[in-house]
C-alpha cells in the first residue's frame, strides 16, 4: 500500500472545524470542539463514522476564534487547514468510500504536541475548566447531536498515553456509545492513534482498521 499524498487528498476532501477560546481569569485556552472531514461536493448531513481522539492537533482555523462558552453557545464551523492526523483519516475514508466523518476529542484543548497538551490539561483542571470536553455533563446535548447524526461506527484512536486513563475509562463506563471499534493496544483501555508518525506504521493502521471495519 502506498500512502496517498496530502496534495491528492486535498483534491477530494476538505476540513471544517469549530474553534473557540475560553478565558478563565488571566488564562486563555485555545480549543476546538468538533472537526468534520467532507468529500468535496457532498450534501449529506449524516456521518459515515465518528472518531474519538485525544485532543485537537495542529489543525488551524481560517478565522480568529471567538471567546465562547461551549455549554451555552453554538460554536460555528469554519474552513480549516488539515493536519497529518486528518489526512490519515482521509486515507481511511478513501478505503471505505466514506463521504463525511466527525472527529471529537477527550479534550478540546488545542496542542500539536502531546507533552504540551498534558501540561495544558493539568492547568485546566487546576482552574476548574471542566467543560473543555464534549463528554462533560454540561455538554451532553452536543454529544448526543453528534451521535444521532452518525450512521456508522464509532472509532477510538485516543492513543496510549496513561495520563488520560481516567477520562477514557469514564467514557467506556458511560452509555455514550453502544460499541467502539479501533486497533486496540495490548494494554486496556488504549487504542492506537491514526497518525503513528512512521510511514510503515501509518500503513499498518490503515490496513488493520480496514479489516476491523470489514468485519463490523
Amino acid at each position: 500500500m502506498e500512502l496517498i499524498t496530502k496534495k491528492e487528498l486535498l483534491k477530494e476532501f476538505e476540513v471544517e472545524a469549530s474553534f473557540y477560546n475560553v478565558r478563565i481569569n488571566d488564562l486563555l485556552f485555545e480549543c476546538r470542539s468538533q472537526a468534520r472531514i467532507k468529500r468535496k461536493g457532498t450534501l449529506k448531513e449524516e456521518y459515515d463514522a465518528v472518531l474519538v481522539l485525544c485532543n485537537p492537533g495542529s489543525c488551524k482555523s481560517s478565522l480568529s476564534p471567538q471567546e465562547l462558552d461551549p455549554r451555552i453557545e453554538r460554536i460555528p464551523f469554519v474552513l480549516a487547514q488539515s493536519d497529518q492526523t486528518q489526512e490519515q483519516i482521509m486515507r481511511l475514508m478513501e478505503l471505505r468510500q466514506w463521504d463525511q466523518v466527525n472527529m471529537i476529542n477527550l479534550s478540546d484543548i488545542c496542542s500539536g504536541n502531546i507533552d504540551d497538551f498534558q501540561s495544558k490539561l493539568a492547568i485546566a483542571k487546576k482552574a476548574l475548566f471542566t467543560c473543555h470536553s464534549i463528554f462533560s455533563k454540561e455538554r451532553r446535548d452536543e454529544l448526543l447531536s453528534v451521535i444521532q447524526l452518525n450512521k456508522g461506527p464509532v472509532i477510538a484512536g485516543w492513543g496510549v498515553r496513561k495520563f488520560m486513563k481516567m477520562e477514557i475509562t469514564q467514557i467506556l463506563l458511560s452509555d455514550s456509545f453502544k460499541e467502539i471499534k479501533g486497533w486496540n493496544h495490548s494494554t486496556y483501555p488504549y487504542y492506537y492513534h491514526p497518525n503513528l508518525r512512521l510511514s510503515e506504521k501509518n500503513k499498518e493502521w490503515l490496513i488493520t482498521m480496514n479489516e476491523i471495519l470489514k468485519e463490523a
